[in-house]
């Protein structure tokens, strides 16, 4: 089996609830909706498109909401797709089976891993944008509320979580901290991961820490932590893209435009469900509550990261992100990222949706 032990949402709300748990074992991708009929013109037969397979890897997060409508809506089948779905608990474990053929497509987070990979000649294009970046600091309550800590400032001295090295997540929370005069020299770096944060933090094991959405409002609700928009000090920062590997790259172009045409169609929908920031359609709130998990009421409270309105990946970005990690040394040699960011695959899948 490709993909690796996911965690549910469900362990993540039974660790909040008693500050330790278990990672329950991996969901099954959910069933895929019957294919709709393509419609046809009256009094001529509309000619189906060749019927494709996609082998998709995906992690169960928010930030896939367009894939996931996509599949739901039957914007996939509608292009003659079927996809396989296969979920993975982290993006940097899609990377070797996509370069092996075992999958045809995943999304890509910039991170040290993928610049390193993309060195060593490893054969993928990024087709399309899927996210920006939202990450919330969580400071312990106890913290705020007796006014220790008001500011980034005041985290000197104290231990404070960075998460994974070299995730998205770091790389806001560091960029924040030079914006705001600190370095990793002024506080106690830790490493927690997503799914043990919300229990350092209620025993006191951390004083603060770096999380993507869903987890700061799960961790409000439960009165543990209080967030700190770091995202807001760095801006807009790429957090995921789609890539395709050498299996898609092989077929004709068609098969990757079909992909992304449906990809568009849940895009739209998705941003379309945006209100004030937040997932307002009931629809797309149960869509993304079973691909993830994720208790709907929860998803309808969390800020949505967003994405760029047309798809279009933003190589600027991709690159200070790279030349950041450079200067971290966490990147030895860097990639030439025009030579993974492809645009004419979206390009032609545009032009067929204007």
């Amino acid at each position: 089996m490709l993909g690796r032990q996911a965690v549910t949402i469900g362990a993540l709300i039974s660790l909040l609830a008693v500050a330790c748990a278990a990672p329950a074992a991996a969901p099954a991708p959910p069933t895929a909706p019957a294919a709709p009929p393509s419609p046809a013109p009256a009094g001529a037969a509309s000619p189906l498109p060749e019927r494709q397979t996609i082998k998709y890897g995906y992690n169960p997060i928010l930030s896939g909401a367009p894939v996931f409508i996509a599949q739901e809506r039957g914007y996939s089948a509608e292009q003659g797709l079927e996809m396989e779905f296969t979920p993975f608990d982290s993006a940097a474990l899609m990377v070797a089976p996509l370069s092996a053929g075992q999958l045809d497509a995943i999304p890509a987070v910039p991170s040290p891993s993928l610049f390193n990979a993309l060195v060593r000649e490893i054969t993928m294009k990024a087709v399309a944008a899927q996210s920006w970046s939202g990450t919330m600091l969580m400071v312990r309550k106890e913290l705020v509320d007796s006014g220790q800590v008001r500011s980034l400032a005041d985290l000197r001295g104290k231990r404070v979580s960075f998460n994974v090295e070299g995730s998205p997540v770091d790389y806001t929370l560091r960029n924040a901290f030079y914006k705001q005069g600190l370095s990793l020299q002024d506080v106690e770096v830790q490493r927690i991961v997503n799914t043990d944060l919300a229990a350092a933090l209620a025993n006191a094991a951390v004083d603060a820490g770096v999380v993507p959405e869903p987890l700061p409002t799960l961790i409000e609700n439960r009165g543990i932590g209080v967030r700190f928009d770091v995202q807001e000090l760095v801006g807009r920062q790429t957090g995921s893209v789609i890539a395709i590997g050498p299996s898609l790259l092989n077929r004709p172009e068609t098969v990757t435009v079909r992909f992304l045409i449906a990809y568009l169609r849940g895009l739209r929908e998705y941003l379309a469900s945006l209100k004030e920031g937040k997932v307002a359609d009931p629809q797309v709130l149960e869509i993304l509550s079973k691909w993830t998990r994720i208790p709907v009421e929860t998803i309808a409270q969390a800020t949505a990261s967003g994405a760029p309105a047309d798809g279009r990946i933003d190589l600027e970005d991709l690159n200070r992100q790279q030349d950041f990690w450079e200067r971290e040394g966490l990147v030895p040699v860097k990639a030439d990222l025009s030579r993974f960011v492809d645009y004419r695959y979206l390009e032609a899948a545009l032009a067929q949706l204007r």
